[in-house]
C-alpha cells in the first residue's frame, strides 16, 4: 500500500501528457517521453481506461467525471479556406 501512496504522491506532483507528431502519438510523464504508433497508443488508453474502471468500481466510486478534449482552430482561417475550397455545404453567419 505504501508504494501506491508513493507513485500516487508521485503523479500528482508531475506533468504528464500526450501529443501528436505527424503518425506517432508522444506520451510524457514528467521529464521522459516515449514515441509509439498509434495502434500501440490506441492499446494502452484501451488498457488503461479498463484498468482505471475497475480499480474505481473496486474502491465503491460511483462519482462521475467528464474530460472534454478540443482541436481548436483559427475559424476565420477555416471560414476563408472554405470559401476558397467552395464548400457549398458550409454555412457561415453574417454579423454586423
Amino acid at each position: 500500500m505504501t508504494e501506491a501512496k508513493n507513485v500516487e504522491r508521485f503523479l500528482e506532483r508531475t506533468p504528464y501528457g500526450c501529443e501528436v507528431v505527424g503518425v506517432q502519438v508522444k506520451m510524457t510523464l514528467g521529464n521522459k517521453a516515449c514515441v509509439m504508433d498509434y495502434d500501440t497508443a490506441i492499446k494502452i488508453a484501451v488498457m488503461l481506461n479498463w484498468c482505471g474502471r475497475k480499480a474505481k468500481s473496486n474502491a465503491g466510486d460511483g462519482s462521475m467525471q467528464f474530460l472534454g478534449i478540443a482541436r481548436l482552430s483559427d475559424a476565420n482561417a477555416d471560414e476563408l479556406q472554405a470559401q476558397f475550397n467552395r464548400d457549398r455545404t458550409a454555412v457561415f453567419s453574417r454579423v454586423g
